[in-house]
C-alpha cells in the first residue's frame, strides 16, 4: 500500500492561509469598534468643553465683581484715614497760631508772629481740603459748619490781642487773654474735633470690617472655582472612559 505523507512545505503555507482568513474578520471588527466617526469627535469635544468653558467665564465674573468690591472698600478705608488726617492738620495749624500770638504777646517781637501768619495762610486751604472730603455727609457737615464757626472766631480772637498788644502793650492784651475767651474757643474747636475724629473712627471701622469680609468672600470664590474647575475635569474623565468602554463592548 502506497501512502504519501504531505510535503512538509505545504503544510505552513496552508496554516499561514488559514490564519489570515480568520484574523483580517477580527482587525477589521476591532477596527471598527474603535474607530469614532471625525463628526462624532467633533461633537463630543466641542460639548465636553462647554461645562469647563463656563466654569471659566464664571470664575473669572465672580472674581472680578468680588475684586471691584474689594477695591471700592479699601478706597473707603484710605479716604477715612485721609478725613482723618486733614482733621489733625488742622487742628495742629490752629495750636501753630495760638502759639506764635502767644509768643508775640509775651515778648513783642515780630519775628513770633511766623508761625501764627503760616498758620492762618494755611488754615483755609486745609479747612477746604478737609470740607470737600466729607460733602457728601450730612452729619458731617453739620460738623463742618460748627467748626468753621469756631475756627473764624479763634482766629478773629487771635487777631485782635495782636493788635492790643501793639496798640496799647502788653497789659492790654494780657487783660484780654485772661477774659479766658481764647481758651474757651479753643476749648470748643478741640471738642468738634473730636467729634468728628469719634465719628470718622467709627466709619472707619466698619469699612475695615467691610474689607475684611471682601477679602474672605474673593477667596471662597477662587476655592469655590478651583473645586469646581477639578470637580468638572473628574467627570469629564470619567464620562469619556465610560464611553470608551461602551464603544469596545458594543
Amino acid at each position: 500500500m502506497n501512502f504519501q505523507l504531505p510535503r512538509s512545505s505545504a503544510v505552513p503555507g496552508r496554516a499561514r492561509s488559514l490564519f489570515r482568513l480568520i484574523a483580517k474578520p477580527l482587525r477589521s471588527l476591532r477596527t471598527r469598534r474603535l474607530k469614532v466617526p471625525p463628526r462624532r469627535v467633533m461633537v463630543w469635544s466641542v460639548f465636553s468643553a462647554l461645562p469647563m468653558t463656563m466654569v471659566v467665564l464664571l470664575g473669572t465674573y465672580l472674581s472680578y465683581h468680588f475684586h471691584e468690591q474689594l477695591v471700592q472698600s479699601r478706597s473707603q478705608v484710605d479716604y477715612t484715614h485721609r478725613v482723618l488726617g486733614e482733621v489733625n492738620q488742622l487742628f495742629i495749624l490752629l495750636q501753630d497760631a495760638e502759639t506764635g500770638q502767644r509768643g508775640f504777646v509775651i515778648t513783642g517781637d515780630d519775628s513770633y508772629l511766623d508761625p501764627y501768619r503760616q498758620a492762618v495762610g494755611a488754615t483755609g486751604p486745609a479747612f477746604e481740603r478737609l470740607r470737600a472730603l466729607l460733602v457728601g455727609s450730612a452729619i458731617q457737615n453739620s460738623q463742618m459748619d460748627r467748626l468753621e464757626s469756631l475756627i473764624d472766631s479763634k482766629l478773629d480772637e487771635l487777631r485782635e490781642v495782636i493788635l492790643l498788644r501793639r496798640r496799647d502793650g502788653f497789659a492790654s492784651a494780657g487783660t484780654r487773654i485772661a477774659m479766658g475767651q481764647g481758651k474757651q474757643l479753643m476749648d470748643a474747636v478741640r471738642a468738634e474735633v473730636q467729634e468728628v475724629v469719634r465719628t470718622e473712627k467709627s466709619l472707619l471701622n466698619q469699612r475695615q470690617e467691610v474689607a475684611k469680609l471682601r477679602e474672605r468672600e474673593l477667596m471662597k470664590v477662587g476655592m469655590y472655582v478651583a473645586a469646581l474647575s477639578i470637580l468638572m475635569r473628574i467627570v469629564l474623565a470619567i464620562t469619556l472612559v465610560q464611553l470608551r468602554k461602551r464603544r469596545v463592548l458594543a
